[in-house]
């Protein structure tokens, strides 16, 4: 007797039937492409730009995801496609620092340019001064 369980699930291929992964190869050439994309985007300082190349590997990333997914069901992985993958991901992950860096050498430069409100009592600050009074002067003897 067959249970549903076991009626859902696909064949097992054979152990020496290759496994296809056409559909994966090319959902990872994609990801390198939108990578490259993305690299020369944020070289070139376009924010629209940008915006676009992020969303396209966002979405590359997450067909190659579903089709990593799918084939590793199906069987062992092919190692070249795996070193592939793992490369994709480093690459991804260098870009992700790199925009850590220059998002916080932005926050840094800002805060240079535009300092942060002092408390009240700060004698910069707008009501500073006339709260402190005028200064003393003190007299050598």
């Amino acid at each position: 007797m067959t249970t549903s369980r076991s009626a859902a699930r696909p064949p097992a291929p054979a152990n020496n039937s290759p496994i296809d992964t056409s559909a994966l190869d090319v959902s990872l050439s994609a990801v390198e492409l939108a990578i490259a994309t993305f690299g020369h985007a944020l070289t070139q300082r376009d924010i629209a730009a940008v915006e676009a190349a992020s969303t396209a590997l966002h979405d590359a990333m997450r067909a190659a995801m579903t089709q990593f997914a799918q084939v590793a069901r199906r069987g062992a992985m092919p190692v070249a496609l795996r070193t592939r993958f793992a490369l994709a991901n480093g690459q991804v992950a260098a870009q992700r620092e790199a925009l850590v860096r220059a998002t916080s050498l932005v926050e840094q430069h800002l805060e240079i340019l535009i300092p942060r409100p002092l408390a009240e009592t700060s004698v910069y600050s707008a009501s500073g001064a006339s709260q402190r009074g005028p200064g003393r002067m003190l007299a050598a003897s």
